[in-house]
């Protein structure tokens, strides 16, 4: 269907409707291996794909080489880089495996498959694009992915996962320098709240 929506019938508008709305599962794929429950940290895809957004506002214009980037580019590659995870659901990435990543990848292309056409493209292509880290753009997305859960556990509930979890400081330490280590900002902000993580004792140790 690739008329414009103002020439559409009723019928096709409802059609294009239910597609769109099909990325909306990721408001009730929910992180960190939980159910939704206000005492137990428990967080959506859509959630923490908002954080990363707003982050991204910020970090862009922060970080020295934020003018030089792409600032609506960063933001679509956030937008759709996590649609993979609609049909299987977010695996921890200290727990996820090789077979996790491949039925991942799989999954996307349904996933995108079932948007309207003008989206498939723009999705999948934005999906891709984080997936080969080959541009500033998306560089600069995976750094704000990978620190963005340090934000999220920035509150007495949240924090609690670390333990529950067996995150270490080690974990926690090749998950997040190494992605942030060319922006200085961010890497000021992963070094702070790390190390306030460790002096409150809030990871877990062997």
């Amino acid at each position: 269907m690739d008329t414009s929506p103002l020439t559409c019938t009723d019928e096709e508008i409802l059609t294009i409707a239910h597609q769109l709305v099909s990325a909306y599962a990721l408001k009730k794929t929910i992180r960190y291996g939980t159910a939704r429950d206000k005492n137990l940290h428990a967080e959506s895809v859509a959630e923490h794909v908002f954080a990363i957004t707003f982050l991204a506002h910020y970090f862009l214009e922060v970080e020295p080489i934020g003018p030089s980037l792409d600032a609506q580019k960063v933001k679509s590659i956030l937008l759709f880089h996590d649609f993979g995870e609609i049909k299987h659901g977010d695996i921890v990435t200290y727990h996820k495996t090789n077979e996790d990543v491949e039925r991942e990848q799989a999954a996307a292309n349904e996933v995108f498959a079932a948007l309207p056409p003008p989206l498939q493209k723009i999705g999948y292509d934005y999906w891709i694009e984080y997936e080969e880290q080959k541009t500033p753009e998306s560089h600069f997305a995976y750094a704000i992915d990978k620190m963005e859960p340090l934000f999220e556990l920035l509150d007495p509930v949240n924090e609690k996962s670390l333990k529950r979890l067996k995150i270490t400081y080690e974990m926690n330490v090749s998950n997040k320098f190494k992605p942030v280590a060319q922006y200085p900002v961010m890497k000021r902000f992963v070094e702070v709240i790390s190390n306030d993580l460790v002096r409150r004792d809030i990871f877990w140790k062997e």
